[in-house]
């Protein structure tokens, strides 16, 4: 830890901190005492002019604010106050000057920042350490022990933080890099509208920001943080303090020497250890990675972050949607919606707003799980004349292969269960819906298999929303592309949930939803109704 920041170091900022809190209360009672003396001295001033009346509102509001005493501010407020700010800059100073800066993403900075703007109270026992649940409230008052444990947990949880920061930075690139296959990284990316018309970097984009973001996983994977910080130090050795996102810029640096003596929109190329860039008139910047060896690591640790449940991307198929995967998925690819992700799909569908005249919807959630998607399709009224206004008795009929999940569905009583395999399942048996919503597994391309076996079970007029891997849209197998080109010409819309929606289900697979209309045409023909509470 001491290679973070010293012992002596931590020790020396609380001491200085407790001082200046002890000063504060020396000086709120110098405060008070200065009230205390304004009061007197105004008593004083009253009785030489007793009855007086001002001449002009001027001289009127001159009086009142030079015969009113300074603000009594109470202790506790005051020393709270301070407290906080003093605390609030002191965790501000410790992140900026430690090894966690190499750590983390604009992102995971920000992210920090926010949680840093609120101070939780004092621990309730004494030595107790910070824990994950604290900190994601907010950081804890500055002392030796808070210090230390935090620094330490963040460390302890560096490699997450590091992977999880490169996904970040590659995912900025372009929506194909969301996906596995996509996200696997190649030997060029993009950076879309770097350099504004003028030729300078465009800080609305912020892509100098994501070009630090990728210097740093390259320099750190490496091995060269320790050669790279010794040269900072040569370059600038009047520099006391030295900001560890600066380890970064060598490239940004590069390519600004090459740019200082032109203007205007104009066309670059650098060349530097890890990157060959070049710029082109319209602001985009192509970087080439000049090292394959790094190229891998970065690929072997994306690929861990995300997970098996990701699809395989060497899967070759002879029948690109015939030959389906029976076998069921590992663990049955159970991954809950959550209910943001839910809320998200069902958004637009419409069926928390029919009117009561309208008929009843009969939908179906294959793969079912615990249901989150079928509790999803019936509304939650805050008022009682909301059910006078709208239909909220639809149907909703449940497919799940896990027996134990079973007996909580049906406690649901929202419609028909149905304890099988969903592929294994005819609609024959079931009938057809106006609705199927679905979270089928991703792994190994299944998604698909359950999305083509769903359209079975749809009306002539029916509509399917599906949550899938956000490698569907982008991955070049001949399953994809031939499911994406029947997609399109069901005219569905692809749209993406927002980064590590499932994280609290256990899984950081980036996911998107497919929206599609049996008719082949786009849209919802139940329109887009407005958000209702939901309990």
């Amino acid at each position: 830890m001491n290679a973070i920041i010293p012992r002596d170091t931590i020790e020396q900022i609380v001491a200085a901190r407790n001082h200046a809190i002890e000063m504060f209360k020396t000086a709120h009672s110098g405060i008070e005492q200065a009230y205390e003396m304004e009061v007197e001295a105004i008593a004083m001033a009253r009785r030489a002019f007793p009855n007086t009346n001002a001449y002009n509102a001027a001289h009127t509001v001159s009086t009142r604010i030079a015969m009113t005493p300074i603000s009594k501010v109470p202790f506790d407020d005051y020393i709270k106050e301070r407290q906080r700010i003093i605390d609030l800059n002191v965790w501000a100073w410790v992140i900026e000057r430690t090894e966690l800066e190499h750590l983390m993403d604009k992102e995971a900075k920000e992210q920090l920042k926010k949680q840093m703007s609120h101070i939780i109270d004092e621990p309730s026992e004494p030595g107790q350490m910070i824990t994950e649940e604290e900190v994601a409230k907010g950081m804890p008052p500055v002392t030796v022990e808070n210090i230390y444990a935090t620094l330490e947990g963040f460390m302890l949880d560096a490699e997450t933080i590091f992977r999880r920061g490169m996904a970040n930075a590659f995912a900025k690139l372009d929506r194909r890099f969301r996906s596995h296959d996509g996200f696997k990284v190649g030997s060029r990316v993009i950076l879309v509208r770097c350099f504004d018309e003028y030729g300078w970097w465009n800080y609305n984009s912020d892509e100098r920001s994501t070009l630090i973001d990728i210097e740093r996983a390259f320099t750190i994977l490496d091995g060269k943080l320790d050669e790279v910080r010794k040269q900072d130090a040569e370059i600038d050795t009047a520099r006391k303090e030295r900001r560890p996102a600066n380890y970064f810029t060598r490239t940004i640096g590069a390519i600004d020497a090459a740019r200082e003596s032109g203007r205007g929109a104009r066309q670059s190329e650098i060349d530097t250890d890890y990157f060959k860039v070049r710029i082109f008139k319209n602001g985009n910047a192509h970087l080439w990675f000049a090292r394959k060896d790094l190229v891998t690591k970065v690929n072997k640790l994306l690929a861990e972050y995300y997970g098996e449940v990701i699809g395989d991307s060497e899967v070759k198929e002879e029948d690109p949607l015939g030959n389906v995967k029976t076998t069921p998925a590992r663990y049955y690819g159970f991954y809950p919606t959550p209910k943001s992700a839910a809320h998200k799909i069902l958004r637009n569908a419409g069926i928390w707003h029919r009117g009561v005249d309208s008929p009843r919807l009969k939908i179906l959630e294959p793969s079912a799980g615990t249901g989150n998607l079928a509790r999803a399709c019936i509304p939650v009224y805050e008022k009682p004349w909301d059910t006078e206004r709208y239909r909220a008795d639809h149907i909703v009929d449940c497919i799940e292969i896990q027996p134990h999940l079973i007996p909580d569905l049906m406690r649901l009583g929202l419609g028909k269960v149905i304890n099988a395999d969903f592929l294994q399942i005819d609609p024959v048996t079931t009938g057809q819906y106006d609705l199927i919503v679905m979270n089928p597994p991703f792994d190994r391309e299944r998604d698909i298999d359950h999305v083509v076996h769903a359209l079975n079970f749809l009306k002539p007029d029916g509509h399917l929303v599906a949550i899938m891997s956000a490698s569907t849209e982008f991955r070049q197998t001949k399953k994809s592309i031939a499911f994406r080109q029947i997609m399109e010409d069901m005219g569905a819309n692809w749209n993406d949930l927002p980064p590590n929606s499932f994280s609290s289900v256990g899984t950081n697979v980036n996911t998107g939803f497919i929206v599609v209309s049996k008719n082949g045409t786009k849209g919802s023909r139940y329109g887009r109704p407005t958000w209702p509470a939901v309990g």
